[in-house]
């Protein structure tokens, strides 16, 4: 019996062992292949969302561009540079026109190839990865850091094109009240209180966030030398720091990129302030277009243009009623 046992016993399987290790080996290396194309698509969709998001982001900027075709042409023009600088190419068909609106917001969806690696092992090369960005102009901010220490009679806009900060000669006003009325326009303290402050927070805006609501103190006097050297005699100026922008020196071309685009304060009036112990209550935002400062006559006036704009800030509800210009821009897609 024993010999029989002995003569039916197995061949050595050693053989079938490698077998297996073979065929786990394959499954592994298609597992570990699916992994790296697979990794390789999720993070190429990941850049180009991020890339549309910028672009988009960065184009609705122009939007609001007062003249309509202007601001359309620039908001792509805006979109595709900055897609590009992350490394994807715009063309026209990935920005239709029907997805830029003026005053409203801008869209862009695109679509790239992929190589892969393994999947060429079962005949795939390529694959494709979409992603779209939609941005829109939102309601008008509440709050916002950047705000010259100015603040405006909310009356001015979106009409006045000269703010008359400090005190106006007014024969009349003076006779009856023996003393001379406020303009439409004074100095607030946001960052802090004296000349230099002025004349900083003018060209670079305020580092202290300020919001709707806030009372915050009057600045006086007339500040003929602050505004004078922020606004055009010194180097740094608003108007000197833009001299080689095209698109600053119009109105209707500029945007928040131009120094001389400030965010001043809106109020209800100037008139019974009487001093830096009173304080004035903020109403509401607007961008100011500068385009000189007027100190020939009695008056000192910042000549300029109110303009509508978007920067960085917390965005209210667009009919809560404080909608004067400036506005927060949002991803909706």
């Amino acid at each position: 019996m024993m010999r029989l046992l002995s003569n039916l016993k197995f061949r050595d399987e050693s053989g079938g062992v490698v077998v297996l290790v073979a065929l786990f080996m394959v499954i592994l290396l298609g597992l570990a292949g699916v992994a790296i194309d697979g990794g390789r698509l999720y993070f190429e969709k990941s850049k180009l969302q991020k890339a549309l998001d910028a672009a988009v982001l960065a184009g609705a900027h122009k939007l609001v561009l007062i003249d309509q075709n202007e601001s359309k042409k620039q908001a792509k023009i805006v979109a595709k540079d900055i897609s590009q600088e992350n490394g994807y190419e715009l063309s026209d068909a990935d920005i239709k026109d029907k997805d830029v609106v003026h005053k409203s917001h801008i869209r862009v969806e695109k679509t790239v190839t992929v190589p892969l690696t393994f999947a060429k092992v079962i005949g795939i090369n390529t694959a494709s990865v979409s992603a779209s960005a939609k941005a829109k102009i939102a309601g008008p901010l509440i709050s916002a850091r950047g705000i010259a220490p100015i603040a405006i009679e909310k009356s001015a806009v979106p009409t006045k094109a000269i703010l008359t900060c400090g005190e106006e000669e007014n024969e009349e006003e003076e006779k009856k009240s023996g003393k001379k009325s406020p303009g439409n326009c004074g100095f607030i303290r946001i960052d802090g209180n004296g000349a230099p402050i002025v004349e900083e927070g003018i060209k670079n805006g305020s580092k202290k966030k300020v919001s709707v609501g806030d009372e915050v103190h009057p600045e006086p006097g007339v500040m003929n030398g602050p505004i004078d050297k922020a606004v055009e005699t010194a180097v740094d100026s608003i108007i000197n720091s833009d001299k080689d922008k095209p698109h600053c020196q119009s109105p209707s071309t500029a945007d928040n990129s131009c120094k001389r685009v400030i965010y001043v304060a809106l109020i209800e009036t100037w008139a019974g302030v009487n001093g830096a112990s009173d304080k004035v209550k903020i109403l509401g935002f607007a961008p100011f277009w500068v385009k000189e400062y007027d100190n020939k006559g009695k008056n000192k006036n910042i000549v300029g243009q109110f303009i509508d704009g978007i920067t960085a800030g917390e965005v209210g509800e667009p009919s809560a009623g404080f909608n004067y210009g400036l506005y927060g821009v949002k991803l909706v897609e």
